[in-house]
C-alpha cells in the first residue's frame, strides 16, 4: 500500500500535515458557522465567522495533540494558526505575508527543518498555490463582478459547480505537483507521472468522505456513537487505496535519478520569481528554469555508495545493474540506491570457498570481470569497477590486509585507529567505520588516470551543525571497537541454558 501511494503521488495522505489540518479546520469552521447562522439573534449580534475561526483553531490544536505532535503536523498547525488568526483580526488568510510569518516561526524554532523535504515541499506547494490563484483572481475579478443577463437553470448551475470543483482540484494538483517535483526528485529520486489523475479521483473521497467522517467520529466518541462514522471512514479509505493500487499498476516508471543541489537551488529561485515577484519580473523564472533543466541534464551519478555503518557497498556495473556485497541487503537502502543509479537490476555477491582458489592472490583473482559484481570469501568481498579498478570490502582488519596495495578503494568495518593505518604506504584509499560514523554515508567516484583516482563525498562535514553533534559520541565515532556480543546458545545443547533457572 505504501509503495502504491508513493508511485501515484498520494503518499501525502499518510502524513498528518497540511491536507489533514486544512480539512479539519474547514469542516469544523464550516459546520460552526452554518450552525450559528441558523440562529438569527446570534448571527446579527456576533461575528460568527471570527467565532467559527476560533473554534476551528481549538479543534486543530486538539487534532495536533491527538496525532502525536509530529514535526510535519506541528509545522502545518503553525501555518494554519497564522491563517485562522488573520481571519479573526480581519486580515486576508491566504497571502504571502501569512506564509512568511509561518516560515519565520518554524525556522526560529527548528532551523534545520529548512533542509528537510517536508518543509521544502509544503512551503513550495503553498507558495505556488497562493501565487497562481492570486494571478487568477486578478484576471477574473472584473468579469465576476458583472451581473448575468439571465439566471441559469438549476441543472446548469449544478453542472457548473461540479465542473468548477473538478477544475479547481485539477489545477491545484497540477500547480502543487509541479512546484514540489524537483524536491521529491532531490530527496527521494522518484516521480509520480500519474499523480494528476490519481489525485483527481482519490482526493474527493478523502475530502468529502474520509476527513468529515473522522471529525464526526471524534465528536461522537465521548457519546459512544463513533461506530457509524468510523465505518464510513473505513469505506472511504478502502476506496482510496483501491484507486492508488489501480493507478500504481498503470504507472510506467517512478525512478528519476538524483537531482544536483545546484539545480534544486535554481528551481527554488525560479519558484520565488514566479510567485513573489509581480508583473514582468515573473518572467525571470523562465531562464532560471532553463538553467536548472540544463544542470539536471548534465548530472552525473556516483560510482559507489557506502552506508554509514560500513556494511553495505553498492557498485555500478557497466551493464546498468547495481552490484552489492551482501546477499540480503537492507531493502530501504537498496531501493533508494536503485532509483539513484536508475539500475536495471541487482547483482548479488558470489560466495567462494578459499580452498577452491589458488594461493596468494586467490580472492583478488576471484573478483572476476567488471560485469560479475562482488566475489566474497572469509570476510573479504572484491568487485571490479567498469574501468578495471578493484573495489574491496572487509568485515575485519585481518581480512583487509590482503587487499592493501592491490585495491583502489577499501572499506573496512572497523573503527579503531589501526584500520585507518591498515594500508599505510600504499595507494589504496581506505574508508573506515570511524570515518562513516563521524561523517555519514559516502558517495564515491572513480576517476582512473588521475593522481587521486578516488573522490569521496560524505553526507556531513565537520564542524557539526548543532543538530549533528550527537554523532560524535557513538563508539565508532570515538574510534572504539564494537562491544563483544555474548555467544548465542549452540543448537546441539552445549551452550548456556535458556530461560529461568530452577
Amino acid at each position: 500500500m505504501n509503495e502504491a501511494l508513493r508511485r501515484t503521488g498520494l503518499a501525502h495522505v499518510l502524513s498528518i500535515s497540511g491536507l489533514h489540518m486544512a480539512l479539519v479546520a474547514a469542516t469544523v469552521m464550516g459546520t460552526v458557522r452554518v450552525g450559528m447562522a441558523l440562529v438569527p439573534g446570534l448571527a446579527s449580534r456576533w461575528p460568527v465567522k471570527k467565532l467559527a475561526a476560533g473554534v476551528a483553531l481549538a479543534a486543530t490544536a486538539l487534532y495536533l495533540a491527538v496525532s502525536g505532535v509530529a514535526v510535519a503536523a506541528e509545522r502545518s498547525f503553525v501555518m494554519l494558526a497564522v491563517m485562522l488568526v488573520a481571519v479573526m483580526v480581519d486580515r486576508a488568510a491566504l497571502t504571502m505575508r501569512s506564509l512568511a510569518i509561518a516560515s519565520l516561526i518554524i525556522l526560529a524554532r527548528a532551523p534545520h527543518e529548512a533542509m528537510g523535504p517536508s518543509l521544502q515541499m509544503s512551503f513550495a506547494a503553498t507558495a505556488a498555490l497562493i501565487g497562481a490563484y492570486g494571478i487568477w483572481a486578478e484576471r477574473v475579478g472584473t468579469r465576476a463582478d458583472r451581473p448575468a443577463a439571465g439566471g441559469p437553470s438549476l441543472a446548469r448551475r449544478t453542472v457548473r459547480a461540479f465542473a468548477r470543483h473538478a477544475g479547481g482540484l485539477a489545477l491545484t494538483t497540477l500547480i502543487a505537483g509541479t512546484a514540489t517535483t524537483i524536491f521529491a526528485v532531490h530527496h527521494f529520486e522518484r516521480v509520480a507521472p500519474l499523480s494528476l489523475p490519481a489525485n483527481l479521483v482519490a482526493m474527493p473521497i478523502v475530502s468529502m468522505v474520509v476527513m468529515p467522517a473522522a471529525v464526526t467520529a471524534l465528536v461522537a466518541m465521548p457519546l459512544g456513537l463513533d461506530g457509524l462514522p468510523l465505518a464510513v471512514m473505513g469505506k472511504g479509505l478502502t476506496a482510496m487505496l483501491a484507486v492508488a493500487g489501480w493507478f500504481s499498476d498503470l504507472t510506467p516508471l517512478d525512478a528519476a535519478g538524483p537531482a544536483p543541489a545546484g539545480a534544486v537551488a535554481l528551481f527554488a529561485a525560479a519558484l520565488v520569481a514566479a510567485t513573489v515577484f509581480a508583473g514582468r519580473l515573473r518572467l525571470l523564472a523562465v531562464p532560471l528554469v532553463a538553467a536548472a533543466l540544463a544542470w539536471l541534464a548534465l548530472r552525473t551519478t556516483p560510482d559507489i555508495l557506502v552506508t554509514e555503518d560500513a556494511r553495505l557497498v553498492a557498485l555500478r556495473l557497466a551493464d546498468g545493474r547495481l552490484a552489492v556485497n551482501r546477499s540480503r541487503p537492507p531493502a530501504f537502502a537498496l531501493e533508494n540506491w536503485q532509483r539513484t543509479f536508475l539500475a536495471s537490476g541487482v547483482a548479488r555477491p558470489i560466495r567462494r570457498a578459499t580452498t577452491d582458489l589458488p594461493p596468494n592472490d586467490a580472492r583478488l583473482s576471484g573478483a572476476g570481470t567488471a560485469a560479475s559484481g562482488f566475489a566474497c570469501s572469509d570476510g573479504l568481498c572484491l568487485g571490479r569497477h567498469p574501468s578495471g579498478e578493484l573495489i574491496a570490502h572487509a568485515e575485519s582488519l585481518g581480512a583487509a590486509s590482503e587487499a592493501c596495495g592491490r585495491a583502489t578503494l577499501l572499506v573496512v568495518v572497523d573503527a579503531t585507529p589501526a584500520a585507518a593505518a591498515a594500508c599505510a604506504g600504499s595507494a589504496t584509499r581506505v574508508i573506515t567505520l570511524h570515518d562513516l560514523a563521524r561523517l555519514g554515508s559516502a558517495a564515491i567516484r572513480i576517476v582512473p588516470g588521475t593522481p587521486s583516482s578516488v573522490s569521496v563525498t560524505f553526507a556531513l562535514a565537520e564542524p557539526y551543525r548543532a543538530w549533528h553533534r550527537h554523532r560524535a559520541f557513538s563508539r565508532p565515532a570515538r574510534g572504539l571497537p564494537e562491544p563483544r556480543r555474548k555467544p548465542s546458545p549452540s543448537s546441539d545443547g552445549s551452550g548456556p541454558p535458556i530461560g529461568p533457572g530452577p
